[in-house]
This record gives C-alpha cells, sequence and structure tokens, in this order.
C-alpha cells in the first residue's frame, strides 16, 4: 500500500512540474539538503567495508605488493583483488578505485604510490600528500555512487586520476569542469524526467 502511495504521489508531482514547472523552493530546499544525501550515498558500502572511517585491512605500504615491469604499469593486491594502476605524466591512475573504499587503507595505498613517484600539487612547486589524495578518491567514490548505470560518466567515476590539476576539488567542481556546466539539482530532475530515470533517482533519494 506504501508503495502503490508513493507511485501515485511522485506521478502527481511530475505532472505538475510537467506543467508549472519545479518550484524554487523545492529546488532550495534539495540544493539545501544535497551534501546530507551525498553524505549517505558515501557512507552506504560500495564494498565489504561496514565503515569507509573504520580501522582498515593494511597496516603498512608494503602490504599491498606494489611491483611494475616497466615504471609506468603497476600493481598491487588488495583483500585479495589485484587491482592495476598507471604512473605516467605526473598522475596516478587507479583502475576500478570504486571498489576501495576504507579510507584508512586508501591512504596506505595512496602513500605506497607517492613513495615510488610524487606528484606534484596544483602550484606545481609543492607535493601532494596521502590525505588529499584520499579526498579526490572519496570524491570519485561519491560521483561512481551516485550515477545511475546509463551516465557517461560512470565508468570515469570508477577510476581515480591522481594528478595536480584536481586537487583539492569536491565531485561538484570536477564536473562542472569536466562538462563545462554547472552542477544544478533542477538540471538533474528535468533530465531524469526525460530520460525516465526519474522514478529511480527519486525512490533512491527517499531510501
Amino acid at each position: 500500500m506504501k508503495k502503490l502511495l508513493f507511485i501515485i504521489i511522485i506521478v502527481i508531482l511530475a505532472g505538475y512540474v510537467f506543467i508549472h514547472g519545479i518550484p524554487e523552493s523545492i529546488v532550495d530546499w534539495v540544493n539545501d539538503h544535497r551534501e546530507t544525501t551525498e553524505e549517505e550515498y558515501e557512507s552506504e558500502a560500495v564494498s565489504d567495508d561496514a565503515d569507509s572511517d573504520s580501522d582498515g585491512t593494511l597496516t603498512s605500504t608494503a602490504d599491498i605488493g606494489l611491483t611494475t615491469y616497466d615504471g609506468a604499469n603497476y600493481s598491487f593486491t588488495y583483500k585479495g583483488e589485484e587491482f592495476r594502476t598507471l604512473y605516467q605524466n605526473d598522475c596516478w591512475t587507479i583502475y576500478d578505485s570504486y571498489k576501495i573504499t576504507n579510507k584508512s587503507d586508501m591512504k596506505i595505498i595512496c602513500q605506497a604510490l607517492i613513495d615510488v613517484h610524487p606528484v606534484h600539487g596544483k602550484d606545481l612547486s609543492s607535493y601532494r600528500t596521502a590525505e588529499d589524495m584520499v579526498y579526490e578518491w572519496d570524491q570519485h567514490n561519491i560521483a561512481y555512487k551516485y550515477l545511475t548505470e546509463d551516465s557517461a560518466w560512470k565508468e570515469s567515476a570508477g577510476n581515480v586520476d591522481l594528478d595536480p590539476y584536481d586537487q583539492g576539488r569536491s565531485f561538484e567542481e570536477i564536473y562542472e569542469d569536466r562538462t563545462g556546466e554547472k552542477f544544478s539539482i533542477k538540471e538533474e530532475i528535468k533530465e531524469s524526467l526525460k530520460d525516465g530515470s526519474f522514478f529511480d533517482k527519486a525512490k533512491r533519494f527517499f531510501q
């Protein structure tokens, strides 16, 4: 019964939006609460980790067994799974990085990488730390969790590029830089109504 009532309410709201547009008060409310929603997405386990801020399984950089065969292509092991990573042009790329969400372990992995090849900071004179790399990695994880499977950015968000350019940037700032468009929840709702993903996104929002 609750599901039926929910669907009826969403249909009514969708119809209203098509006819009258989205009331500014709703847009403002959603924007005010977007950070809380992103934190909720972040806190949900992407992998088997129950808490991304809890103590990890790694104790030192040696635990991941970072190896290379040519000085550019590297691999490391985390929880029995092998991950590929590439160092090129002052940038570390970790493939399938979305699978790793424990921040303590992420920090040790980043430290292992920059111990081999340091990466410059945004000012191109300082060097990035494991801590600020974890922040950027975490923003990619949030994006990967938020984006739907048919999003053109889904695959990109699943691999993190740790370079000077994106140091300190939030998910919204990275999105706006890549697309040249302002991230707007209003536009997100409009697009989801057009492509039919509105109901799915609405259910995820209210879960």
